[in-house]
């Protein structure tokens, strides 16, 4: 694979340190930031729009609200009321539920007007399930600035099957699910650096022994373990990008032979470690019942394991505790289109008038600042250089509540708190960099979708348990698990994903 060149310019430009998750995972960031004013060809000219009738828009999230979000929302709605003659009620789906919640809500056939849309929340195959409305046309009428910002090659990678199910963030980066830990705990355990999972036991371990009051890890029920941390340290890509699916390319394999992770060398004995860091309690044994997403910010955990956000965010409220992130995965790559985006359900009460609110978050600082800042005056303040100062952290903290999906390369700013050493991350992420080959590849799952439906229910009854060291014997759970994938239909689905990746890889030579 090729390195990717690192450009000194890309280090001046703003990078907001992201999902899913990001993940955002949630929510990731923007490295380069790409033309805003580019323009597509099937944009159009808007039209007018009757709002003659009041109308609620009912929105989703994924992760849990600011203290002052309702304020905040009373806002937007008193502009929102004036301009579109509409309000918006905003949903939460929590962290520790958006694996299992976010499917059932968009099959419940709730009326749904807006909702964040993700690779890591299976946009591609909800998409293909007709679980979100086509707004290639609608947008051309009442987004058309919006449909004018998305660039060709995220035009490209948002489209499933010639339609456009969703509205991108144009915003990219080189990310990493990585190790977020107190500095302060490192310096008092005499610990320099985190360079891979073992360092981070080491951390673990000094927790146990030093700070038995805090949880080590600081893991949820969703988190699911390391697996992933695991594959990305070896160089694996997840080349389904849904969750819960061990199906894996090496990038370091020029073949591109799609595995099952749990036949890979290695992956007993990282099971092994597994249980041995169980046993040493460097989680709770209640793991997969916890839900509290806020363990490390309230001061609960040692760390964390999620992305540059999450990182810059708790350093911001807890620079007395110089919180660091250590990147994970031997490679990154700029994040897919479909990392962060705003989708329409087939459920919609309102899409044209979702498609209007949406425009104005995406086009209008307005509105983009108070659901990504809060409220000028009393949540931040611009400075005189053009950035942003954050004075209510408790109250809304920036970017904080999943404006992600909306967000803006053009509207963005730089924290003044950010972590000092934010540019030299920067750099290590952008120097693992590689050109991603697979980053327009949408799989079809419709020929194997009872195969990966089954799939997924073994990962999550027989994977999990051997991620928090819960099997006695995790060399005889590891066979269990091969066992009940196979007869799940993993060799079906995949024959039928390398066909697709074979030709897919044919096709953009």
């Amino acid at each position: 694979m090729r390195k990717a060149k690192v450009l000194t310019l890309l280090l001046s430009m703003a990078l907001i340190m992201g999902l899913v998750l990001t993940g955002c995972g949630g929510a990731e960031s923007n490295e380069s930031t790409g033309n805003t004013n580019s323009t597509n060809e099937n944009t159009g000219n808007a039209v007018a729009a009757d709002i003659s009738k009041k109308v609620e828009l009912n929105m989703y999230l994924i992760g849990s609200p600011a203290k002052d979000y309702d304020m905040v929302l009373a806002e937007v709605n008193k502009k929102l009321e004036k301009d579109l003659n509409a309000t918006v009620k905003v949903n939460w789906v929590g962290w520790a539920d958006f694996g299992t919640q976010y499917p059932l809500l968009l099959a419940s056939g709730e009326p749904i007007d807006l909702i964040y849309a993700s690779t890591w929340t299976n946009f591609y195959s909800n998409a293909r399930k007709g679980a979100f409305l086509a707004i290639e046309d609608l947008a051309k009428q009442y987004a058309p600035k919006s449909l004018a910002q998305i660039t060709p090659d995220a035009y490209k990678q948002t489209e499933v099957d010639g339609h456009l199910y969703a509205m991108p963030a144009q915003f990219y980066q080189y990310g990493d699910m990585g190790y977020i830990v107190r500095g302060d705990l490192m310096d008092k355990y005499g610990l320099k650096t985190i360079e891979n999972l073992d360092d981070y036991g080491k951390y673990l371990d000094a927790v146990v022994k030093n700070d038995s009051a805090l949880d080590p890890s600081g893991q949820i029920s969703s988190s699911g373990g390391l697996e992933s941390y695991y594959a990305n340290a070896n160089g694996f890509y997840n080349i389904l990008a849904t969750q819960y699916s061990p199906f894996m390319v090496s990038m370091d394999d020029a073949s591109a032979k799609i595995f099952n992770l749990y036949e890979a060398d290695g992956i007993s004995d990282y099971y092994k470690k597994m249980k041995e860091w169980g046993d040493k309690n460097y989680w709770s044994k209640s793991i997969l019942s916890n839900k509290d997403d806020k363990m490390f910010e309230n001061g609960k955990a040692a760390s964390n394991l999620h992305n540059q956000d999450s990182w810059k965010g708790a350093y911001m409220k807890h620079p007395d505790w110089d919180v660091r992130f250590f990147p994970n995965s031997k490679y990154t790559y700029k994040t897919s289109a479909m990392q962060d985006g705003m989708a329409i359900p087939a459920s919609a009460a309102n899409p044209e008038r979702a498609l209007m609110f949406l425009e104005l978050l995406r086009t209008d600082q307005s509105y983009y600042n108070l659901l990504t800042y809060g409220i000028e005056g009393k949540h931040y303040e611009i400075t005189a250089d053009n950035k942003l100062k954050a004075l209510d952290l408790d109250g809304f903290a920036p970017e904080g509540y999943c404006s992600w999906g909306f967000k803006s390369p053009e509207f963005y700013k730089e924290p003044v708190d950010s972590p000092p050493n934010i540019d030299e991350v920067r750099k290590q992420l952008a120097d693992r960099a590689l050109d991603n080959p697979y980053a327009l590849f949408t799989p079809d799952f419709e020929p194997v979708k009872n195969e990966m439906a089954a799939v997924n229910n073994v990962v999550q009854q027989y994977a999990l348990p051997l991620n928090y060291g819960y099997i006695k014997d995790p060399e005889e759970g590891l066979k269990t698990l091969v066992d009940k994938i196979k007869n799940a239909g993993s060799d079906k689905i995949m024959a039928e994903m390398q066909k697709q990746l074979d030709a897919f890889l044919a096709a953009n030579k």
